[in-house]
């Protein structure tokens, strides 16, 4: 398992003067669909490609829903999901309100799985073209 990476330079919005400096920023090599997901699952299971794809499509539609419902989503060694909200401040308590909420994002919690699979990753840096 490999993850690319090229080297970026950012600078600090605290100090726009000051020299910037550099960090890695990861690159995707693309995406996966979840039929490549399911074929990959089919090839190590008993079960075929298409009941596959039906169980990662119910999956689809049950977390969502599971979030939505208030609670976080327990993926076992694979990791959790949970939602966190983003919203305006206000100066007391009492004057908050859900009006002051702009939305919600998943948060991705990741398990021991997933947490052991990212220390075994090895990592190259990419050339200036692109390889």
């Amino acid at each position: 398992m490999s993850i690319n990476y090229k080297v970026i330079a950012r600078v600090n919005p605290a100090d726009r003067e000051a020299a910037p400096k550099y960090y890695a920023s990861i690159n995707s090599k693309g995406q996966r669909s979840h039929r490549f997901i399911a074929h990959q699952i089919a090839e190590r299971s008993s079960l075929n490609e298409m009941d596959i794809l039906s169980v990662i499509e119910g999956f689809l539609q049950i977390v969502p829903e599971t979030l939505n419902d208030g609670y976080t989503v327990d993926l076992g060694d694979f990791g959790s999901m949970g939602l966190t909200a983003k919203s305006q401040a206000t100066e007391q308590e009492d004057a908050f309100n859900a009006s002051h909420i702009e939305g919600a994002k998943v948060l991705f919690r990741p398990g021991k799985l997933f947490k052991t699979a990212l220390k075994t990753a090895e990592f190259v840096k990419m050339e200036e073209n692109g390889q």
